[in-house]
């Protein structure tokens, strides 16, 4: 028997029992007492800044809609099961996934979001108090999402580097419905990942284990950083709301009060649907994870272009290669290099920096200065003003001019 994994019949809700109490077990009493205090703590913070946005919509003179982006991960789970505990309504969820031309009904082929979510909202119908909420699951191809959602989120977002823009079609996507719906206002889990220590590598390195004082300020580095969700959902005239950046309820709260032993250790964690929970593994956002048991507390974090399906055998990315031959990129790759002194890496790029030119009328930015190769105020890449070691527009990392 592989005892790597737990038996996959496991209820979510015994899994949800087991991790915590095996956490505990490792933990000295005074370190449980801290780890129950953190996870209570998390809960009434979610529950209070729900509260809190839900009135400021009931405030307003305007008929007001709330719903939700509901990936199905911890986050926007944990958001939904505190909206149960707040006796908000939310009016409608929000699902995006990206399928091929043909997806057959069975959980093989259905992106692990879309799975996540329609258990999540059908759990939440079966307990809530308020009226059923509706879930709208849109799933696109990459052809319609590609089509549809790149000008407007290029427009938005005046780039056209891939580490912004993939995950950013599918929030479009889903802000897009939001609007066809009638939604006004949407709930977003942003920041609960860098509050936590749940998403980026770097939170589980070895060298932190006996230097909390250097993770915290890794941490510390990484949170409460801005979020291009507010910027995509004024396109489509919604207001977002971002519980998890509320600098009264959250921010100042996790940021000095919660450590790297808090949110961080080893815990038994389900890659896919259904399937078993695997044992001794990387798990961060504990706090969170234990605040609230949904269907995915403690599902493992995928990024939205994994979780929506963008990346299943490279969907989103071979359509690219469709889009554009090797020789025509070859070609354009060069002709951007030596005519416009722009660097492109993939056939991704060339594809946005096209639509780029078209919105914009060339390579000019509306807040950005454009530098002469060579001059260290610009990326190394494309010559866009940097004030980092990584530039947004493009992508290029190192994106300041090394010196000896």
């Amino acid at each position: 028997m592989n005892n790597s994994v737990v038996d996959p019949s496991t209820c979510w809700k015994h899994q949800h029992e087991d991790n915590i109490k095996q956490r505990r077990g490792k933990l000295s009493s005074t370190s449980i007492s801290r780890a129950d205090k953190m996870a209570n703590e998390c809960r009434s913070r979610l529950i209070r800044s729900i509260q809190k946005l839900s009135s400021s919509c009931n405030d307003s003179e305007e008929e007001r809609k709330l719903g939700i982006l509901l990936s199905g991960g911890v986050d926007s789970c944990a958001i939904l099961a505190a909206a149960e505990c707040a006796n908000v309504r939310l009016v409608a969820a929000v699902t995006v996934s990206v399928v091929d031309d043909v997806v057959q009904s069975n959980s093989s082929s259905i992106p692990q979001d879309e799975l996540y979510a329609i258990d999540a909202a059908r759990i939440h119908n079966e307990i809530t108090s308020q009226p059923s909420l509706k879930h709208s699951v849109v799933r696109l191809t990459p052809d319609q999402l590609i089509k549809q959602y790149t000008r407007p989120t290029i427009e938005t977002l005046a780039l056209w580097g891939y580490m912004e823009t993939r995950n950013s079609l599918i929030i479009s996507a889903a802000l897009d419905e939001c609007q066809k719906l009638g939604l006004t206002d949407v709930i977003v889990g942003d920041n609960a990942d860098e509050l936590f220590g749940g998403s980026y590598d770097v939170y589980f390195h070895e060298k932190y284990i006996n230097d909390p004082e250097g993770w915290k300020e890794k941490r510390d580095s990484m949170a409460d950083l801005p979020f291009i969700t507010q910027k995509l959902a004024a396109k489509y005239n919604i207001k977002v709301h971002q519980p998890f950046t509320d600098q009264e309820i959250f921010v100042s709260w996790a940021l000095s009060e919660t450590t790297r032993d808090d949110c961080i250790s080893k815990c038994s964690i389900q890659s896919k649907f259904d399937g078993p929970y695997e044992i001794n593994q990387n798990c961060g956002k504990l706090p969170l994870r234990e605040a609230f048991c949904t269907r995915a507390s403690w599902r493992r974090m995928d990024w939205i272009f994994s979780g929506s399906g963008a990346s299943n055998g490279d969907l989103l990315l071979n359509h690219y290669g469709k889009l554009i031959s090797d020789d025509e990129f070859k070609v354009q790759q060069e002709e951007y290099q030596t005519k416009k002194n722009v660097k492109l890496q993939t056939k991704e790029h060339l594809h946005n920096i096209r639509i780029y030119e078209s919105v914009f009328g060339g390579l000019v930015h509306p807040t950005k200065e454009r530098y002469p190769v060579g001059d260290a105020r610009g990326c190394v890449s494309c010559g866009f003003e940097v004030v980092e070691d990584f530039c947004h527009l493009c992508d290029q990392y190192p994106a300041r001019k090394q010196t000896a």
